[in-house]
């Protein structure tokens, strides 16, 4: 019996050893595991924080740009006619690259075409309208608008070279879209094929919307002296002079002797011719119409020219003209 509980007393030791060492290594074994997920989660929040880093340093590149303060300068040359610093501004805001900023950019991209059109560079107009349409999603812009504003420019490019008769229907479309701008090129389309009643319908559009300018002004007088309204294109005449030295001014004065003459009032155009030679000494026409003048204002006098005759009329004269003159 005592021998039995001797072995029952050294079997519980050893069992108590084993559990012991069994603890043991479980305890050792949880405190490999936690460090392990220590350096684990170590590992996670050290990767986690250079994320954050990198996302903040080159988001800042992204997001924090110089984008919208370079569109607000771009836009305040804009409204002050300073059409080609306000282009520089926008192609430099265009150039940073900002997250989330296809709306930002095709807002800056109709204002620089719009300043290419003011400047009258069509053909980069026209490229800049079709560069969004090919570089944006259609819902940030007009599509038909994008697509129409693109059509102008190629006709007001087309128009520069020359071309009066294709571009007229693009030039009424814009007028009736409310471009009425536009009527000014549509009459100088419809003078160059003649149709002066178009011609003038258009002046009017113009002038309405726009006000009077020195083109405008010769327009109209051209057409009131086709038409034989000496007094009304003499009116715009004078408004014309008024505008000072500019591309028709030589023109004007031209014509204001021209409607001085054909009202009979032949002392004032003749004081006009005076002054246009002697404005204008080596311009062949205002010396024929001074010489002219001179026969009806000093009747007695040696000719000075006699190129459009006694009567005032040179369609009857021309093969009488010297070889030299009708060259």
């Amino acid at each position: 019996m005592e021998r039995e509980r001797t072995n029952r007393n050294k079997i519980s030791e050893q069992e108590l050893r084993r559990r012991k060492a069994i603890k043991k290594r479980k305890a050792l074994k949880k405190k490999k595991k936690s460090a392990g997920y220590r350096r684990l989660q170590l590992c996670y929040n050290l990767i986690f924080i250079l994320a954050l880093l990198f996302l903040i340093i080159f988001g800042s590149l992204h997001v924090f740009t110089k984008k919208k303060t370079l569109r607000k300068e771009g836009i305040e040359y804009y409204n002050k006619g300073e059409y080609e610093a306000a282009i520089e501004s926008f192609d430099k805001a265009l150039k940073c690259k900002q997250w989330f900023s296809d709306s930002v950019n095709v807002d800056i991209e109709m204002y620089k075409a719009d300043c290419y059109l003011k400047l009258g560079e069509y053909s980069d107009a026209e490229r800049v309208y079709s560069s969004i349409k090919n570089k944006y999603p259609a819902k940030y812009y007009d599509r038909n608008k994008v697509d129409f504003l693109e059509e102008l420019s190629s006709a007001l490019d087309r128009y520069k070279y020359g071309d009066y008769v294709s571009t007229v229907a693009c030039f009424n479309r814009a007028i009736e879209a409310g471009y009425t701008e536009m009527s000014i090129f549509a009459a100088s389309c419809y003078e160059q094929s003649g149709d002066y009643e178009k011609m003038k319908e258009n002046l009017d559009i113009y002038t309405a919307s726009h006000g009077n300018t020195a083109d405008i002004c010769y327009k109209y007088a051209s057409y009131y002296l086709t038409m034989g309204d000496y007094e009304s294109a003499l009116s715009y005449v004078e408004q014309g002079i008024a505008f000072g030295e500019g591309t028709y001014y030589q023109e004007f004065l031209y014509a204001r002797i021209i409607c001085c003459e054909k009202k009979g009032e032949f002392e004032k155009a003749f004081g006009y011719a005076s002054d246009y030679i002697a404005s204008y000494p080596d311009d062949k026409k205002g010396a024929d119409i001074y010489a002219w003048l001179d026969t009806r204002v000093n009747p007695d006098t040696e000719l000075v020219n006699d190129y459009f005759g006694q009567n005032g009329n040179n369609e009857d004269v021309e093969e009488d003209l010297p070889e030299d003159s009708q060259n």
